[in-house]
């Protein structure tokens, strides 16, 4: 795998002093990114340590009207999750159930590519429906979703899954719909995205390159000591009382003013200036809020209870501080990456023991957001799939080995708690379909069904289409490419929140 370049590099534009900077307005341009503002040299880069949402503000981005130093009223649509699988594992058939053009029921008359041989083919099994989407019941992510959520939990999930063809075993997927869900209206108080990996996504697959909005990139979040230093004065100032610290950034405020009146105020307009002015001030309402205590999974009952479900603790700390933050509102998307999916040594124990982990995380994060009466949104995806190799594994109960990579037997599934009680459908919470002569994605079935690029359209649009704003696509992705085969195909959501 390439590494990922480090996006947080900008250059040291504090290097000159305030009064030799000249902005640069261009005519007819006004600034809109905080790219642009950097390059106006309308603020230095410790300006954009201390005071991050005043780009947002100036830029026409924050959640109400600037007006003199009153705060900005915030509003966000419903958190999202993204759980990035690298690797290729398996999603369809042995763990979401998948089916011909009748949906999930309309079982295929073999699933041994897909892991399941005759003994557990769902016309032998069935399938386990709790929470809506049909899982198949010797699932192991379903058994670790079991195993750290409860049944009252469960009981207030839906789900669809999208038949998707992807890349095999590459970062190079843009299966992430981040930028595209924060546009949609998923907004964070304090960040609007997060990731556990240090990339343009967050995670291991990539965003869709027409998605992107570098003024919103993910902030890196692995460990309580990420999130706490979201926040975080230094050491010295930290160990400050409260009132200390607001006279500390009240002389910063005074300072910024002062900075603020040796550039040239001809080329700036009234808005920016007083914004720029007022930016400290916001700053002190933020830490004020925004305690280390606040942010740190370890001192949230509600983590450390829900999280608990998690096994394996290196992994469960990893997740927690996403987790926690994305449900409290301090960020509106956050991207966690599970790796070790690709799995095809010849056995299947070794895969069952990674979809195991899977369905701990996603139980635990179902449980946190019940145990905070919050409503989430969990979407999973991997970089392609794996085939069996057919050979039955004794340490797996019979079921069949993993042989191979194999991305058109690859798949996504987006699940929704809602904490009033499940989703609304409209009907088939299938989207694609495979077909049964190969058990493989039938590529022609949908738009979706051969481009990662449509697939996090679709998932976007249930998004949407969740919050009655389905109209809005081709605002939020900048086109609609389901218009003229008809939006509904791909819509498994009514209006919910």
């Amino acid at each position: 795998m390439k590494d990922k370049k480090d996006l947080d590099q900008k250059p040291n534009l504090d290097a000159q002093p305030a009064e030799t900077i000249k902005p640069l307005q261009l005519e007819n341009h006004k600034p809109k990114s905080r790219r642009d503002f950097l390059a106006q040299g309308f603020l230095g880069m410790s300006a954009i340590a201390f005071a991050p949402s005043i780009f947002d503000m100036i830029a026409g981005r924050a959640h109400g009207a600037v007006e003199g130093c009153t705060a900005a009223v915030f509003s966000s649509l419903t958190p999202v999750i993204i759980i990035d699988l690298a690797g290729g594992g398996n999603i369809a058939g042995s763990n979401v159930m998948v089916g011909g053009q009748g949906g999930q029921m309309d079982f295929l008359p073999s699933y041994t590519t897909l892991g399941l041989p005759s003994q557990f083919n769902p016309q032998v099994t069935g399938v386990n429906s709790d929470m809506g989407l049909a899982f198949h019941p010797q699932s192991q992510m379903l058994q670790g979703i079991f195993n750290s959520s409860s049944a009252m939990t469960r009981s207030k999930v839906e789900g669809t899954i999208f038949c998707s063809v992807s890349d095999d075993d590459t970062g190079n997927n843009q299966h992430n719909p981040i930028y595209w869900l924060n546009k949609a209206g998923a907004r964070g108080q304090l960040n609007q995205l997060a990731g556990t990996q240090q990339s343009p996504s967050g995670g291991n697959s990539q965003a869709p390159t027409s998605s992107i909005n570098p003024t919103v990139a993910p902030v890196r979040l692995q460990s309580n000591q990420d999130a706490i230093n979201l926040v975080n004065l230094g050491t010295t100032i930290s160990s400050f009382s409260a009132d200390k610290i607001q006279r500390i950034l009240g002389t910063m405020a005074s300072m910024s003013e002062r900075k603020i009146a040796s550039i040239s105020r001809r080329s700036l307009p009234d808005q920016i200036k007083t914004v720029l002015g007022c930016g400290y001030s916001t700053t002190g309402e933020q830490i004020s809020k925004f305690t280390q205590n606040a942010l740190n999974p370890a001192m949230d009952a509600n983590v450390t209870a829900a999280m608990a479900g998690i096994t394996n603790t290196g992994l469960r700390a990893r997740v927690a501080p996403i987790a926690k933050l994305t449900l409290d509102g301090m960020i509106g998307v956050g991207t966690i990456t599970l790796g070790g999916y690709d799995y095809h040594t010849g056995n299947r124990a070794d895969g069952d023991a990674k979809d195991l982990e899977l369905g701990q995380v996603v139980g635990s994060i179902m449980e946190l957001a019940a145990r905070k009466g919050k409503d989430i949104i969990i979407y999973v995806f991997s970089d392609g799939g794996v085939a069996s190799n057919q050979t039955p594994d004794a340490n797996a109960n019979g079921k069949l080995s993993w042989g191979g990579d194999s991305g058109n037997r690859s798949s996504t599934f987006m699940m929704v708690y809602k904490n009033a009680g499940k989703a609304s459908i409209r009907g088939n919470r299938q989207v694609g379909y495979f077909k049964s002569s190969s058990q493989t994605v039938e590529p022609a079935a949908l738009l979706t069904s051969n481009s990662v690029v449509n697939t996090s359209k679709a998932m976007v649009a249930n998004y949407l289409a969740l919050h009655g704003l389905e109209g809005q696509l081709e605002n939020v992705v900048g086109d609609n490419p389901f218009i003229n085969d008809g939006l509904d195909k791909y819509l498994v959501f009514n209006k919910s929140f």
